[in-house]
């Protein structure tokens, strides 16, 4: 039997709804005693009634005279078939001529089957109920095939979200800074047809970001009392996902459609899971940028320092050569007037020549030191 929510069902044992319409009142009593045992049944006098009757007996299957005044049987089931949105009335067809002509135009305005009169009881019986259960079983294939399409939907629906939901985890871990990110996860939510803030936490401080640009201070103060409630809280139409660096607020939440609200809700938990995770990437990768620019100046201010140093030391070698040499010399111009003799000169012009090599020796053997100092200059470079 086919039903709509709207329409009340036949009672207990009866196998379905028939109107019957004839202007014939004989004709009518009798398809009335042959049927109403089987099946709940009303009955019409005219094509206009049957129209008129219809919306509230809402029957399973009309049985139609072709001949009537008024509209006849072919415009009267032409109208019943207008606006049934693809699921058709059962009409079967009544009439005591058969030709060809009349039974094709049963067909093309919509006609089930044709019943001649005079009719037998028995045939009438079982055409009215094949045809009945014959529309049930199509109105039940729609039904499942309505139903089949809408898990498609559901499902292809649920595949482009979770598309998504993975083309932004990919791509996430390749951007290198904090405002990238956070359009990133807004463009992911706006897939979504969701209106999102963005506030990314890091020791440097707190970046808030909206879909038209920098957030107002009233923003920023929504995230200040929100990011330290449960990982997801929605108030309303707004929802926010809580992580220790990344909180993403949406603020459209479709309240009046439970299964995408939920489906949004896990896709924002998703995503700003990834985000965190993103964030952190991104402040480690700017404190070892940070560390690298430090060791650099170190670095570079501990070569000035070894330049310098070696600068120096390499001065105070030609200085001590030179006071060396020239204290000889000096020394070598004042033997005559102090008296001595050659062998005194002599003893005295050798000591001072040993003090002096020995000094010099020194020296020399600092050379090592001047070596290690370009060996430490060289790897020093290297680093900078």
């Amino acid at each position: 039997m086919i039903t709509t929510p709207f329409e009340p069902e036949a009672p207990p044992g009866k196998k379905g709804k028939v109107l019957i319409v004839d202007d014939d009142p004989i004709t009518l009593g009798m398809l009335e005693a042959n049927l109403e045992d089987d099946f709940e049944v009303q009955a019409a006098a005219s094509g206009e009634a049957c129209l008129a009757n219809v919306p509230d007996f809402a029957p399973d299957l009309v049985l139609l005279d072709i001949e009537m005044p008024g509209i006849n049987g072919y415009e009267t089931c032409r109208r019943l078939q207008a606006g049934r949105d693809g699921h058709p009335l059962p009409v079967i067809f009544v009439s005591s001529h058969d030709t060809l002509e009349e039974r094709l135009k049963a067909y093309e305005s919509g006609g089930t089957d044709f019943v001649i009169k005079p009719f037998e009881a028995d045939e009438l019986i079982i055409k009215v109920e094949k045809a009945i259960k014959l529309e049930a079983e199509r109105w039940r294939l729609a039904q499942e095939k309505d139903s089949i399409q809408k898990m498609a939907m559901n499902f292809l629906a649920n595949l482009g979200e979770s598309g998504t939901v993975l083309q932004f985890l990919r791509n996430c871990f390749t951007c290198g800074d904090y405002p990238t990110l956070a359009r990133m996860i807004m463009d992911a939510m706006q897939e979504y047809g969701a209106t999102s803030l963005v506030q990314i936490r890091v020791p440097s401080g707190a970046y808030t970001f909206t879909q038209q640009g920098p957030a107002s201070p009233l923003e920023e103060s929504v995230f200040g009392m929100m990011h330290g409630l449960e990982r997801i809280f929605q108030f309303k139409s707004r929802m926010i996902v809580n992580y220790e660096h990344v909180s993403l607020l949406v603020s459209n939440m479709p309240t009046d459609n439970p299964d995408l609200c939920g489906r949004i809700s896990d896709n924002a938990a998703s995503i700003a899971e990834g985000a965190e995770a993103s964030a952190k990437a991104i402040f480690r990768q700017e404190e070892a940028q940070a560390r690298s620019r430090q060791l650099h100046l170190v670095t570079q201010c501990t070569r000035d320092a070894l330049e310098n140093l070696r600068e120096q030391y390499r001065k105070q070698q030609r200085d001590t050569y030179l006071i060396l040499y020239t204290l000889i010399e000096r020394m070598e111009k004042i033997y005559s007037s102090l008296g001595l003799t050659e062998s005194q000169e002599k003893t005295v012009d050798d000591t001072v020549r040993g003090s002096v090599a020995q000094a010099l020796h020194l020296f020399e053997r600092g050379l090592d030191f001047d070596g290690q100092f370009t060996a430490v200059l060289d790897e020093l470079k290297k680093l900078g």
